[in-house]
């Protein structure tokens, strides 16, 4: 067995390991789409060395099937590496792209005038120009959770690329025209090296980009109100947080608004707890959409929301917290059974009601009874002398 072979052998063992390992993991719990189309293109080359050293298959077949296997495994591989871009690959540039690369190799063993060349180089090709398009998008618009695991991901697939490129050089340079595969074999055994680096790397890359990826889905499950979807009471105090230190840096003003549903319980009582949770799902959502683009809605418990109004002075706060109010009276819910809805607030200002989020909740909260003694569905903020 000579020098290539010997490593490809190492190559395929490699790509098969790395393969089942992206294989299981993506069996998990959570689903990968990127690691399980990866893992089938490391294995799918994998299949393609291994048809293409099985010396017991004619010659010709398994020179056809193993390359065009080979040609096959970086379309699914792609797929993998574009999963969490939101880039797609065109079904019909990749069939024309592959039958471009196999064309070649049938007409090689089928046509009578047989070259080793085209078996090394026909592949090619379309690993190249697809982990080019694949490299693209990591760099342009990786995963944000994902920035600096895509931006490694990248590097490899175009080293991967500039190692592809010599190799078709190398080849080239040793083979010619001529069909002496001894010519070939340091340089083939050299490449093989250089591709157990390249899928170990890749495979880790893509496995940061998935576990970054995963991080950040549990960060946004952990910070999101499980019934409402919107911010929870962690989130919201992490959000109140970063706009006080920003209010402190610019010397701005901010409101925090305490909303509470009224007569929640008469709800519940009266309708049951299901659509006591379309009520505040119904709330949510039109509060959310009420808000400006850089206001925050939160769920802090039971019936109650607060929302953060940026930038707002105190004569700004009361009226920009009504137009909330309004939105949810002027909204009909979803739901039937459920009656118009209303909801009360009160609101405070940073810094003139305090500095902290107790001071600042306990005010709006203390205003935000005061609304619902004075007749509900109205809202009631900082004295007009203030």
């Amino acid at each position: 067995m000579s020098r290539a072979s010997v490593l490809l052998l190492a190559l395929l063992i490699i790509n098969t390991l790395l393969g089942s390992l992206c294989l299981a993991v993506a069996h998990g719990e959570r689903d990968a789409p990127g690691l399980r189309r990866w893992g089938w293109g490391l294995l799918l080359y994998s299949a393609g060395i291994l048809i293409t050293l099985a010396e017991v298959l004619p010659f010709d077949l398994r020179k056809v099937v193993g390359n065009g296997l080979i040609a096959f495994a970086p379309i699914l591989s792609t797929a993998g590496l574009l999963a969490r871009t939101g880039v797609r690959l065109d079904r019909r540039w990749i069939g024309a792209a592959y039958a471009l690369s196999v064309l070649p190799i049938l007409y090689n063993h089928l046509g009578g005038h047989y070259l080793a060349l085209v078996d090394f180089l026909a592949p090619a090709p379309i690993a190249n120009v697809l982990f080019v398009y694949a490299a693209v998008p990591l760099l342009r618009r990786p995963p944000p959770a994902a920035y600096g695991a895509a931006r490694f991901l990248a590097g490899i697939l175009l080293f991967s690329v500039l190692v592809w490129t010599l190799r078709m050089a190398a080849i080239w340079t040793s083979v010619g025209d001529s069909n002496d595969r001894d010519r070939a074999d340091l340089v083939i055994a050299l490449f093989a090296i250089a591709q157990i680096i390249i899928a170990v790397a890749a495979t880790l890359g893509l496995l940061w980009v998935e576990v970054r990826g995963v991080e950040d889905a549990l960060r946004r499950q952990a910070l999101a109100d499980a019934l409402t979807g919107i911010p929870n009471r962690r989130a919201t105090l992490e959000r109140f947080l970063a706009e006080t230190r920003r209010a402190e840096r610019e010397r701005r003003s901010f409101a925090l608004v305490v909303f509470d549903v009224d007569h929640f319980k008469r709800i519940n009582d009266a309708h049951g707890h299901l659509q006591g949770d379309a009520a505040l799902c119904h709330v949510a959502h039109v509060l959310d959409r009420g808000r400006g683009s850089n206001d925050a809605v939160g769920r802090v418990g039971g019936e109650e929301f607060v929302v953060l109004l940026d930038g707002v002075s105190g004569a700004d706060a009361v009226p920009a917290a009504d137009r909330l109010r309004a939105a949810v009276a002027a909204t009909p819910p979803a739901a039937q059974e459920l009656p118009a809805l209303t909801v009360s607030g009160g609101v405070a200002v940073y810094p003139q009601d305090g500095r902290d989020w107790d001071q600042l909740f306990a005010t709006a909260d203390r205003r935000l009874y005061a609304a619902k003694h004075g007749g509900r569905n109205r809202v009631e903020g900082p004295p007009l002398a203030a």
